[in-house]
């Protein structure tokens, strides 16, 4: 599934710098964002100067889908702290189709949580490297 998110990374980290942002906004916004869809809108909304109310908004219609993947998301498998807070941010659409399957349903809590790091890993490793992308194409 991480294999997956390297087109799209890459393709999100060379709209960043076509965008005029700087290539740093690509891995940023990758690591603290995480947000599939609302990542490509934000950059737009960036870009247009968009009042925070107006982010806030957008972010909360696009994303509200997670209130009802974490209803039956496997999060009561995940012990502590730290280890919920991460499970609940790193939900992402493929995290949730793939502990939902009926094979997932032995999976430890540790498991789901490597999981859903390296599908952050590859979205942020691919986003950071899809900018100088962007930036070449940009300049030439």
């Amino acid at each position: 599934m991480g294999l997956g998110f390297v087109p799209l990374g890459l393709a999100f980290g060379a709209l960043v710098t076509q965008s005029g942002l700087d290539w740093w906004w690509a891995g940023l916004s990758a690591a603290l964002v995480y947000g599939g869809s609302f990542e490509f809108l934000l950059i737009g909304m960036v870009t247009a100067a968009a009042p925070l109310a107006a982010i806030a908004g957008t972010a909360f219609m696009v994303n509200v889908r997670h209130v009802f993947y974490a209803l039956s998301f496997p999060l009561h498998r995940v012990t502590g702290r730290p280890g919920k807070a991460y499970g609940t941010f790193a939900l992402s659409d493929e995290a949730y189709a793939l502990t939902a399957g009926s094979e997932a349903r032995s999976w430890s809590g540790r498991r789901i949580l490597w999981l859903q790091s390296f599908m952050h890993v590859y979205w942020v490793g691919s986003a950071t490297a899809g900018a100088p992308l962007g930036s070449s194409s940009r300049t030439a």
